[in-house]
């Protein structure tokens, strides 16, 4: 079966002032495909990731996504393109429930309909095998709660690509390592 590709980027450069974060890079990625971009802190790693994310603009290059060429200057632009980003830092609203924070901001009908937006909550959870209660508000969670519900708000939105900026951060040693308490 040949692997289709999703996402192109070809000799993506940014810099700040001075300082170059990213010289000439070039990434493919396909779908159904899992990578990790590894480096040391500084090395540009998240600047690539919120290029692609529309937070920051390429002072050269260019991405393609199934083969033509697209323009993200925004987290809008993003998402229109199907691709949703989970920070490490989480942005979500402690005094709202899961399901609250997943629709906050969207357009359209069905948002205000929480039954329903719990149901579909609750449906996305299930199909990828997350443990989330829609209706539990975010001040009662745990940090791995917080981040699957950021995680379902991106699929809940309708994303295909997934980045997860430094996900094992925030997670205590035995949630990253996949480690059991004895």
């Amino acid at each position: 079966m040949e692997k289709k590709l999703a996402l192109e980027m070809r000799g993506i450069t940014k810099r700040f002032g001075p300082v170059l974060a990213n010289n000439h890079v070039d990434l493919d990625v396909y779908e159904g495909e899992i990578l990790a971009i590894l480096g040391e802190n500084g090395c540009g790693k998240t600047t690539l990731m919120n290029m692609i994310a529309g937070i920051y603009f390429p002072d050269e290059g260019h991405i393609r996504m199934e083969g033509r060429e697209v323009v993200i200057r925004s987290p809008k632009d993003a998402f229109d393109h199907r691709i949703g980003m989970i920070h490490q830092h989480f942005k979500l609203v402690d005094l709202f429930t899961a399901a609250q924070n997943i629709v906050l901001g969207m357009e359209g009908e069905g948002r205000y309909n929480l039954k329903e937006v719990n149901a579909r909550v609750a449906d996305i959870a299930a199909k990828y095998g997350f443990h989330l209660d829609p209706e539990k508000k975010i001040y009662d969670m745990s940090v791995s709660e917080k981040q699957t519900v950021e995680i379902i708000k991106v699929l809940y939105r309708g994303a295909d690509i997934l980045i997860l900026d430094e996900p094992t951060a925030v997670l205590i040693p035995r949630r990253s390592t996949g480690c059991l308490p004895c």
